[in-house]
């Protein structure tokens, strides 16, 4: 039952264009989000679909016609999509109802008091109008979260594409439309970040959203993050700690998978304590790349110690390795061996006797160096460890 008079619903009705335009018009004045001009077409479509909404409620909520409210409901929710689709949060999205349902029932208020509507029609008017706005923007937050939930998925399943063309070296018209279609912004450089185990979350969030994974069910995660300085690398690895990482080189964008693929490699030097750094393993990937030329250089380089039992052979090697990367620096070699300076002196009058000129010889050191690099990556043996 109606619970206005038939001359108040007739002038109720009349005035919705005029109520229509005066909500649109105060919403696009105090609701950011919607301060910006609307072309005079828009704002036409805008305030025909307010119109059509105020008429769904003078047809259902008054006059008592429930034909038309899921019209009216529907009518709701594709816009809470329109308006997910035209980038306005749903902040903006309730302000606007906040104030047009100010707005709108102003304009029947004024219309019931001036038709000297009783007071108790007034009020019911008032509860039935605030109830429809609440109904009405619930649809719209509804349609608004689906869009978003929608262009979300869609979104990110561009980014495993991008993702998958980076790792996987495409040329660069495909990656540049790839992260168009993103909506990815490509940096300048990009640096793999290779994980032999779960990131934690403490990762996801120091990388950033721009960041990206790519999604393996097998072998380690591999993360591709823009703009890493020289100096935050050891930071990146230092987030790891507890799990082997390795990263990349830093390289343009459009070559990350150039940097996914030094990373997998220096993931055989990395450990749960240690990652791997690709700039500080230079030799050791060069070695890694060509392994009979590795395997020469290291059996040249421990033959003077064939004789020798293989835990006084592996105690040696790597003291001859420490002595050459420090350049004799007796103390240096000690610190790095955990053991006493002339413990190393011991040690290097044995190296002496068995290596001979070599070690003054500047090619046989390069090649010796080189030759121990490799040793060094065997694990050594349990006797070795106890004559330390």
């Amino acid at each position: 039952m109606p619970i206005l008079t038939d001359r108040t619903l007739a002038e109720l009705r009349a005035s919705l264009p005029e109520t229509a335009s005066a909500c649109v018009e105060a919403i696009v004045e105090e609701v950011p989000g919607y301060d910006r001009a609307f072309d005079p077409a828009l704002r036409s479509n805008i305030e025909r679909a307010v119109e059509q909404a105020l008429s769904g409620f003078v047809a259902t909520q008054i006059e008592g016609d429930r034909a038309t409210s899921r019209a009216t409901l529907d009518g709701a929710y594709r816009l809470g999509q329109g308006e997910a689709a035209s980038g306005r949060s749903t902040d903006a999205l309730l302000a606007a109802y906040r104030v047009g349902a100010r707005v709108a029932w102003a304009q029947f208020a004024g219309s019931a008091v001036a038709a000297e509507e009783p007071a108790a029609n007034v009020a019911a008017l008032a509860e039935k109008t605030f109830a429809f706005i609440d109904e009405l923007s619930a649809q719209s937050l509804a349609g608004h979260t689906a869009a978003l939930t929608a262009r979300t998925r869609e979104l990110a399943r561009r980014r495993d594409q991008l993702t998958a063309a980076l790792v996987a070296g495409e040329a660069r018209p495909a990656l540049e439309h790839l992260a168009e279609s993103a909506r990815w912004k490509a940096p300048e450089t990009l640096t793999a970040l290779v994980v032999d185990g779960e990131p934690r979350t403490a990762l996801a969030t120091a990388l950033g959203e721009r960041a990206l994974w790519s999604p393996v069910a097998d072998g380690p995660t591999v993360v591709l993050v823009p703009g890493v300085r020289s100096n935050a690398r050891n930071g990146l690895l230092e987030r790891c700690v507890g799990t082997p990482a390795a990263l990349g080189p830093t390289v343009a964008w459009t070559e990350a998978g150039e940097s996914v693929r030094q990373a997998l490699r220096a993931l055989r030097f990395a450990s749960d304590d240690d990652g791997a750094d690709c700039d500080e393993l230079l030799p050791e990937l060069a070695l890694d790349s060509a392994p009979l030329v590795a395997t020469r250089l290291r059996e040249r380089a421990v033959a003077p110690l064939e004789d020798l039992s293989p835990a006084k052979r592996e105690v040696l090697a790597e003291t001859l390795l420490a002595w050459l990367l420090h350049q004799g620096r007796r103390d240096e070699v000690a610190g790095r061996l955990h053991v006493h300076p002339q413990t190393v002196r011991y040690r290097m009058n044995t190296v002496r006797e068995l290596y001979g000129d070599a070690l003054t010889d500047p090619r046989r050191v390069l090649e010796l160096t080189l030759g121990l690099l490799v040793e060094a990556r065997t694990e050594p043996t349990s006797d070795a460890k106890d004559e330390r």
